[in-house]
């Protein structure tokens, strides 16, 4: 009797198609690349994947000699691959969809659809950035010394404090990350009050706010509105006695959910044009109208802010310089209410310093307050010009 195995059983229908697929799969990227298609997508891989397009050194450097050019040019070759971005951004997607797994090493997955960063928040989460107390006794002392130089000019000096993402959801945190506490950031609250230095410690407020509604987004780092308003009265309350009120009407701000497609986790865990994320956004009656920032004579350190102002046509309310980080972006529009004039000087944690004494001066306000996202406290310590 013949083997019903043998070869020249017709081929079945799915198979078929399988098979077509996978190869078109494999050719229509080399096919687009002959059509002169081939080019590399710069911003997906700096914001997906984190770094800049690899660009072989040249052929003099010595890796002709070395073997290395083979290394070099597959991967220049691999960045510029067509349909590189797509193919990419489908695996990781069929994968969170599937298997609620995140493809990208920079992104956690957590409960409930809530992400969060890897990279630096869980530098907390773990333990892995775990400051001595000598070591947060400098950082403390550092901030002691802006605040008692803004003093010295008269100037009320606030630190703020923005708790990370997964400080206030670490209820959405998979069981695997361990939740260490007292981070360092509790840490560093008693010794700067112990120092004299005015605090907006943000995290409880922000905590109990989101047992209620979202004030970050699942899919992105910031704090949303609602978040930033939050952390708005907070500051505010803790600057009454240099007379900032809180000018913002309650019933005045109508709540509205948006969505959007750009959310940085979900870029960064190549799902953003496919996932779309929920944010809550404040709309009020604004006061405060964005003026131009004129760069400061004789500023050194100028360049290394990005500059907004605000103003309002009031002369009795006080002014203010706010320095901070992205954070600044939804929380800026909150505090322009309260201050005849309010220039927001934003920083790169990483590479830059976060206090400009020639704008304070400069500007000459009544407060200075410096917000500070709690996972940048292990940068802190290396800028103070």
């Amino acid at each position: 009797m013949a083997d019903e195995r043998t070869t020249g059983q017709p081929a079945q229908p799915g198979n078929v198609v399988v098979t077509v697929l996978f190869a078109l799969l494999l050719l229509a990227p080399a096919v687009l690349a002959l059509a002169g298609r081939a080019g590399v997508d710069a911003d997906f891989i700096y914001h997906t994947e984190m770094r800049h397009p690899f660009h072989a050194p040249p052929p003099t450097s010595g890796a002709l000699a070395t073997g290395g050019w083979q290394r070099d040019f597959e991967r220049q070759i691999a960045d510029a691959f067509p349909l590189r971005r797509q193919v990419i951004e489908r695996y990781d997607f069929a994968k969170y969809a599937w298997l609620h797994d995140i493809a990208s090493n920079h992104v956690i997955a957590g409960a409930d659809g809530w992400i969060f960063y890897r990279d630096e928040e869980g530098s907390y989460d773990d333990g892995t950035y775990d400051p001595t107390d000598t070591e947060l006794a400098k950082l403390a002392d550092l901030y002691k010394s802006r605040a008692d130089w803004c003093a010295r000019r008269g100037v009320v000096y606030v630190f703020a404090l923005v708790p990370n993402k997964s400080t206030v959801y670490a209820r959405f945190l998979p069981p695997r990350v361990r939740h260490v506490t007292p981070a360092a950031g509790e840490r560093l609250i008693p010794l700067l009050r112990a120092r004299g230095v005015r605090v907006a410690d943000l995290r409880d407020a922000l905590t109990r706010a989101s047992l209620t509604g979202e004030v970050y987004s699942k899919g992105e780092t910031h704090w949303n509105d609602a978040g930033a308003y939050v952390a708005y009265r907070e500051i505010v309350g803790v600057l009454r006695s240099a007379g900032v009120r809180d000018t913002i009407v309650a019933k005045s701000i109508r709540s509205r959910l948006v969505w959007s497609d750009d959310a940085d986790l979900d870029r960064l865990a190549g799902i953003a044009s496919l996932v779309r994320n929920r944010v809550v956004t404040y709309e009020f009656p604004h006061h405060a109208r964005r003026v131009s920032a004129q760069p400061y004579a004789h500023d050194e350190l100028g360049d290394l802010f990005l500059r907004d102002a605000y103003e309002r046509d009031d002369p009795h309310f006080p002014k203010a310089v706010v320095f901070g980080d992205s954070f600044t972006g939804a929380l800026r529009v909150f505090l322009a209410e309260d201050f005849r004039r309010t220039v927001v000087l934003q920083h790169d944690i990483r590479k830059g310093i976060q206090f400009d004494r020639a704008a304070v001066e400069a500007e000459k306000p009544t407060v200075v307050i410096q917000e500070l996202i709690e996972r940048s406290l292990v940068y802190s310590a290396e800028f103070e010009p």
